[in-house]
């Protein structure tokens, strides 16, 4: 590999890009919303509001649901601190 850098641009074969993830594994959906495994669990239907895929036993999550969820969260979030700091009318 060390040899490759020694070559001219033109004849060096180019960095394998990285596929990006389709569905990612429930570690790594946990660790992309920053919560455990378990919190995880809890977030998952049927309890839970996140629609998991599963692809035999394994239990996987499509990073546009996580994105759907974290914006459905945060709009609510905003919408409920929003209606708390509103100045009351005084008669």
């Amino acid at each position: 590999m060390a040899s490759n850098l020694l070559l001219p641009s033109a004849l060096r074969r180019p960095a394998k890009a990285e596929t990006p993830k389709l569905l990612l594994s429930r570690a790594d959906a946990a660790a992309a919303l920053g919560v455990s495994e378990r919190m995880l669990d809890t977030l998952t239907a049927p309890h839970g509001p996140l629609k998991p895929v599963r692809i035999g036993r394994r239990v996987m999550f499509a990073p546009a649901v996580l994105h759907r969820w974290i914006e459905s969260e945060t709009s609510e979030a905003l919408a409920n601190d929003s209606t708390s700091n509103t100045p009351e009318q005084s008669s």
